[in-house]
């Protein structure tokens, strides 16, 4: 009978089996995918945190530089320690931490269905404020700010020198002058100022604390500088060329021709006019002349002066130009002279009675001198060539700030102006300007970004089924498995109740009383613990973990993804780990527990053999004595 009672556990004990590993399993999985603190152990094991900064963010300014790093303007690689520093100090790794354990710990409990509702808020406010203290002292004042301005101001000098072509007068300028120009006007010390003053203005708007801002830009003490820029560039020898060839040829060609005829067949060409106006005008006294254009255009743009009106004096340059060229025109009458025939003084004196005014005659005085020749014709080359060319050029040239619009262009006709009223009341960049830049969505995000630095990033459980669900029926999906799970979860116990009821069959069917029933179930469930503790390390260790290595293939990925494949496939492993682990565990105190029961079972069951054998021994020793007291009571009575 006892073994056909210990056959029929056989059955019972596969059962127990698969439903006792069904329960550690499911038991499992609840202690981690429905644990927040289990993904909370992970995110820290793995030391996701620190990982942001030490292996995401300089992967993503690597992919930068490589994918755009032509169209930055600044070289982020040489920059990247310091950039990482800053990101750290505004959202520190503790910071980062507290934040997702924070919403860990409320949305987990809800996809389980342990919660219906659920809430958390990042507060940002206090990291907008950290945030600008850091790029200030940090990215403004730090080492990293020199090579900031260095970059900005060698983009930009790369800007205008590849926009040369667009500017009012033709020049050929290099990279390396116009970047030093521009260290001339925009300087270090200045741009920073500028750059602070704006953070300070935008914080308190983005903060709450204010609905308005303005950012001034005030360029009143740029405007000397660049006026010094603006003489370094123009003097050189390619201004004075220019002004010369395109200002000074075309008017001489308008005004006089491409030849000038003077009197007595002299004639001066366009080039020999030029010529003797470029001796009268030599790239000193140009020069000169530009510094003062410059100067007074910078005296009107700071509002100094209502017009721009600046008189050159052109008299004294007349009078050498002049004077040249009558010298040249009286060149070319000696030279006609000198290959005139020769004839008697009394034929030329005829000749020259009937001569027209202004007239070469046929023939010059033989042994006369070329004065001579002059004086009986009256020559007067120097009037003449005043009154054909000298009249054309004035004593005074004004320039006014009519001909700096003329020459800036239809365009750039109303920069002048703009540019005058940013010097005398600064550039003013406001919040209305903004908005007007933005489209209606932008501006949506901007004041949604507003709205969460200053009352803090809220999520709720409502945000979060518009983020994974489309339509109702997702919706409805949805909960009917959080349902499912939270009723699992409730009921979880019986899953364990139901094997340990087996179990208790086991024992009462393969025992023969109480102390051997329970020996039995403890044995059963000691077995099955080892068997499943030994069978999860070497399933794991030999097949599972070696699968999930080669599962996560790392190498085709680049960049970031490279990073975070790599992390994740740590991730992974761990997570994978701390599961079996877990199941280890439940099976190891399985171990622990029923083999210190099984041994207390056996240790009473010994102690109470001893206790029976004792007792039985008194009881024989006391059977003994009585029966001794009555053989002697009885020999007593027969005697």
């Amino acid at each position: 009978m006892i073994w056909f009672r210990r056959i029929a556990t056989i059955p019972l004990t596969i059962i127990f089996v698969v439903l006792l590993f069904a329960a550690i399993l499911v038991t499992q999985v609840n202690d981690t995918l429905g644990s927040p603190g289990f993904f909370n152990d992970q995110m820290e094991q793995a030391d996701i945190y620190n990982f942001i900064y030490d292996g995401v963010l300089p992967a993503a300014i690597d992919e930068v530089e490589e994918d755009e790093g032509d169209d930055i303007p600044i070289d982020i690689a040489a920059i990247e320690d310091e950039v990482i520093s800053a990101a750290r100090k505004i959202l520190p790794p503790e910071w980062l931490q507290e934040q997702v354990e924070v919403a860990v710990n409320a949305v987990i409990p809800y996809f389980v269905g342990a919660t219906d509702r659920f809430t958390f808020t990042i507060v940002l406010r206090d990291r907008v404020d950290i945030a600008s203290e850091v790029i200030k002292e940090d990215i403004l004042h730090g080492d990293v700010s020199t090579d900031i301005y260095d970059d900005g101001v060698s983009h930009l000098a790369d800007e205008l020198y590849d926009n040369l072509d667009k500017l009012p007068y033709s020049l050929t300028l290099g990279k390396q002058q116009i970047e030093d120009s521009l260290r001339t006007v925009i300087a270090m010390e200045w741009a920073t100022w500028q750059l602070e003053s704006a953070i300070d203005s935008l914080v308190p708007y983005m903060t709450g604390d204010s609905n308005h801002f303005t950012v001034t830009i005030h360029p009143e003490d740029r405007v000397d500088p660049a006026a010094a820029a603006a003489k370094d560039i123009f003097s050189d020898q390619e201004t004075y060329d220019y002004l010369l060839d395109e200002i000074i040829v075309p008017v001489v060609e308008e005004n006089l021709g491409s030849i000038v005829e003077l009197p007595f067949q002299v004639s001066l060409s366009q080039e020999e006019i030029v010529s003797a106006i470029k001796v009268a005008l030599p790239e000193s006294w140009v020069e000169a002349r530009l510094s003062e254009i410059i100067d007074g255009v910078a005296t009107y743009v700071k509002g100094q002066a209502d017009v721009i009106e600046v008189t050159i004096q052109l008299a004294d340059q007349k009078a050498i130009a002049i004077h040249d060229l009558t010298q040249l025109a009286d060149q070319k009458l000696q030279n006609l002279f000198h290959i005139l025939p020769e004839c008697s003084m009394e034929e030329f004196m005829q000749i020259v009675l009937n001569l027209p005014p202004d007239t070469l005659p046929e023939c010059r005085p033989s042994g006369g001198s070329y004065e001579e020749f002059k004086s009986v014709l009256n020559v007067d080359l120097g009037g003449a060539v005043d009154q054909r060319i000298g009249k054309e050029i004035p004593d005074q040239w004004f320039y006014t700030d009519d001909d700096l619009r003329q020459s800036l262009g239809e365009d750039n006709e109303d920069f002048l102006d703009e540019l005058r009223d940013w010097v005398l009341d600064g550039w003013t960049f406001t919040d209305a300007d903004l908005l007007d830049e933005l489209d209606s969505e932008e501006e949506e995000t901007l004041q949604d970004v507003r709205g969460w630095i200053e009352n803090g990033y809220t999520v709720t459980e409502t945000d979060l089924r518009e983020a994974i669900a489309d339509t109702e029926e997702d919706l409805r999906s949805f909960d009917d498995v959080r349902r499912w799970i939270a009723t699992g979860r409730t009921w979880l116990w019986t899953l364990w109740l139901i094997p340990f009821l087996l179990l208790l069959c086991i024992g009462l069917l393969g025992g023969r009383n109480w102390t051997s029933r329970l020996a039995w179930a403890l044995v059963v469930l000691l077995l099955t613990s080892l068997a499943f503790y030994i069978v999860t390390a070497v399933t794991y260790s030999r097949v599972a973990e070696p699968r999930i290595e080669e599962a996560i293939d790392t190498s085709e990925y680049e960049g970031v993804e490279a990073v975070l494949a790599e992390k994740g496939k740590e991730v992974i492993e761990n997570a994978s780990s701390s599961f079996v682990s877990g199941i280890k565990g439940k099976t190891l105190w399985m171990m622990i527990g029923s083999g210190v029961v099984l041994l207390g079972v056996i240790g009473w069951g010994a102690a109470g053999q001893q206790r029976r054998e004792e007792y039985v021994g008194r009881l024989r020793r006391a059977t003994e004595y009585i029966r001794r007291k009555c053989s002697r009571l009885a020999r007593t009575f027969r005697s």
